[in-house]
């Protein structure tokens, strides 16, 4: 049998590799991440060129943008203010003072279109699938002047879903 004594030695020198692997890796990551940090020679050289010789520039290579900063930076510019066409083009689309025989169509049907959408296009006029799949784009760009539904229109087909839904009711 083993005794015991040669027991411990072993694992203590395993485990002795094993923390020299640990402290051996962590400062090859440290190592890696400052060369990663450093600063760029390359700034500094192009810019000694630029003024030795100004009459050849060179354009700066384009920066790549990581996919938070592209997505940010068109929220910012949906946030900002829509340039209106001129009134000519946005036409608003047909509208009845009140639905037809008295009922309504269950414009909730159109997937994208919920209850306060269903309440503000009714509030328009708009309360039967084929008013709805008579909008041209000028109607649809009027739309979303009025309610808050940018882009959804024409994104999630509205026109479309109507002319089948009225069609086949007909």
């Amino acid at each position: 049998m083993i005794p015991l004594d040669h027991i411990i030695e072993v694992a203590l020198l395993v485990l002795a590799a094993y923390l020299g692997g640990c402290l051996i890796g962590y400062g090859a990551h440290l190592a890696f991440r400052a060369y990663q940090s450093r600063p760029q020679l390359a700034p500094a050289i192009a810019a000694r060129e630029e003024k030795s010789s100004p009459a050849t520039k060179t354009a700066p290579a384009p920066t790549t943008r990581s996919a938070a900063r592209r997505l940010a930076s068109a929220v910012e510019r949906e946030d900002t203010e829509p340039v209106q066409a001129p009134a000519s083009s946005q036409l608003r689309p047909p509208d009845l003072p009140a639905p037809r025989d008295g009922k309504a169509d269950n414009l909730r049907a159109i997937k994208g279109i919920g209850p306060k959408t269903e309440s503000a296009l009714n509030d328009l006029g708009i309360y039967h699938y084929d008013q709805i799949a008579a909008w041209t784009g000028a109607h649809i760009d009027w739309l979303e002047g009025r309610i808050a539904v940018k882009g959804r229109i024409r994104r999630e087909q509205w026109v479309e879903q109507a002319v089948l839904l009225a069609t086949a009711i007909a």
